[in-house]
């Protein structure tokens, strides 16, 4: 995602500098994702620029595009941690700082990093660094060859990354069989079909086989997970299958606050959502034991996630997921059955009807939030 809102932005300054006109800034927020296809935004970034053998916003294209993808790519960084921290990513001085010397000096970081600095520190320290800047070329040519490159590179970049996730390949490894995996399938898709939510949250979507069920009932579908490998997953089917699903890198044990100034800049993930339903499916034991939540946390969570409808799995401790989450841990579930966690969420919800799923074990809790609670 990070790369197609790249290629855009450099697709957009190449075309516009026929007409004599630049991006005065290349933030990522300038872009977003409609149907799961990057969209320009800001139309007050188009601008008629003194000069336009170069582009005075790449250095911004750097710290948003092209170093957050080499630290994912080479050095293999969180992506949602570097954005987190740094609002407007890293300076070219930091990253060159954090290669270190034999790093900065190879290829890949020789153009976009190492000579930047370089002449960065030549025209802080006086006028032959300026002079060296301020050398004019009146042809667009040099700026175009320069976009082309480096367009080439986010190619590379994102191309060369292959994903690894342990549950970006869960569709082939669950517990399911073919007969409980269509059981489950057509009892979400019947719900959502009655129910006819307008937006829909999938929580802990892994690779969006759900997200584009509801999606195909006419849903608007935020599809979240932790997992980076998941979510590039389901971003590359919505590339071949476009959708009305925007796909997310969230911790829900550690969701993404506000940032920005006077931390309003930037709404939180709880904040900006806004959901009829939520689809919690294969979740419950992730949260209950990789993030660390009680029963009653996850119903307050899940809870606050929706307006109107939950759709909820419950995953017995015997199960072979939940034991596999369990390895090397202390088992602190001996008590979880399903007649507990209905007492622990019926206290927020309403049931409206339960389903086994096969003969899995694993029960659909299909709930409607309670305007008064217990």
């Amino acid at each position: 995602m990070l790369a197609d809102a790249g290629l855009l932005t450099i697709d957009l300054q190449i075309r516009i500098l026929e007409a004599g006109v630049s991006l005065k800034d290349a933030t990522a927020y300038n872009v977003q994702f409609v149907r799961g296809r990057p969209t320009f935004i800001d139309i007050s970034s188009f601008e008629q620029p003194g000069r336009l053998d170069i582009w005075f916003a790449l250095g911004q294209f750097n710290q948003m595009f092209i170093f957050p993808l080499m630290l994912a790519r080479y050095h293999g960084w969180d992506l949602r941690s570097y954005f987190l921290s740094r609002l407007n990513g890293m300076t070219v001085e930091e990253m060159a700082r954090g290669l270190g010397r034999l790093e900065r000096w190879r290829p890949r970081s020789l153009v976009d990093i190492t000579l930047p600095a370089l002449l960065k520190r030549l025209a802080d320290r006086g006028d032959s660094g300026r002079r060296l800047l301020e050398q004019q070329d009146p042809n667009v040519r040099s700026q175009l060859a320069n976009l082309k490159r480096v367009r080439r590179k986010i190619v590379k970049l994102a191309g060369d990354y292959k994903t690894r996730g342990l549950w970006a390949a869960y569709g082939e490894t669950c517990t399911y069989d073919s007969a409980a995996a269509r059981t489950k399938r057509d009892l979400v898709r019947d719900f959502i079909r009655t129910a006819q939510p307008s937006r829909v949250l999938d929580l802990g979507c892994n690779t969006g086989d759900y997200s584009f069920i509801a999606a195909e009932s006419g849903a608007s579908v935020m599809a979240v997970d932790s997992d980076h490998d998941c979510v590039e997953t389901l971003y590359r089917r919505l590339r071949v299958t476009p959708a009305n699903i925007t796909p997310m890198v969230i911790d829900l044990g550690n969701p993404s606050p506000a940032i920005g100034f006077l931390n309003s800049e930037r709404d939180s993930f709880l904040q900006r959502i806004n959901a009829d339903c939520v689809l919690g499916l294969a979740l419950m034991h992730h949260l209950l034991v990789s993030a660390n939540l009680s029963l009653s946390a996850i119903r307050d969570l899940l809870f606050d996630c929706t307006n109107e409808y939950l759709v909820l799995e419950f995953i017995p401790i015997d199960d072979a997921m939940f034991r596999r989450l369990m390895k090397f841990r202390v088992d602190l579930f001996e008590g979880l059955t399903l007649d507990a966690c209905k007492n622990v969420f019926l206290n927020s919800f309403d049931l409206i009807k339960e389903a086994a799923i096969g003969n899995t074990g694993r029960t659909l809790l299909f709930l409607r939030k309670r305007t008064r609670l217990r």
